[in-house]
């Protein structure tokens, strides 16, 4: 089973910098633009999955730091100099589950209300480790396991095959087989 716990802390830290970063009204938007920051990262690694451009590994630790390292690189030279753009162009757009029009108008809201600025981290720190799910199933994929076992190695649930599965499906198995439960047993609001 995964250990989320590297993951989970990186989302926490991160929330602590961006609070003292920037202004009360500003923060809300920023942490949106992480959310969409890493969705669209994610969703260049799945489609080069899907349509069999990632390499294969021998091992699954390879394999996942390569994975972190192409994330870095689609990060960078793919999303940050396109994002604000596609954002600006197509709010309304699904990338994976997630919507910014959605979260922007939350964000908005959580510029003045505390219990909105708490959703808006929760669901940070939510997305962030259906991701790192996501990105290491994909890593376990490309060392031969098939679906089922791969699922089964960061779950520790055996299920079905799901045929067919794409991103937004992806993100939901794990955060069904696992996500739920590790935030239920580790999450509590920052103060």
């Amino acid at each position: 089973m995964l250990d989320l716990r590297q993951a989970y802390s990186e989302g926490i830290q991160n929330i602590r910098n961006w609070r003292t970063r920037y202004t009360p009204q500003e923060y809300p938007h920023k942490v949106v633009i992480n959310i969409m920051y890493r969705a669209y990262g994610m969703n260049y690694i799945w489609n080069d999955y899907k349509n069999g451009n990632l390499p294969r590994y021998s091992n699954f630790q390879e394999a996942v730091i390569d994975m972190e390292q192409r994330y870095s690189r689609v990060a960078i030279e793919k999303v940050r100099d396109n994002l604000m753009v596609w954002l600006d162009n197509k709010p309304n757009e699904a990338i994976g589950n997630l919507t910014f029009s959605n979260y922007d108008r939350l964000a908005t809201v959580a510029e003045n209300d505390k219990t909105k600025k708490e959703e808006l981290e929760f669901s940070y720190i939510f997305d962030l480790l259906q991701e790192k799910c996501v990105l290491y199933w994909i890593a376990l994929r490309q060392t031969g396991k098939n679906d089922i076992d791969a699922i089964a190695a960061i779950t520790g649930v055996i299920i079905e095959s799901i045929p067919n599965m794409d991103y937004a499906g992806a993100k939901y198995v794990f955060q069904e087989l696992c996500v739920k439960q590790y935030i239920s047993q580790n999450y509590s609001q920052l103060p």
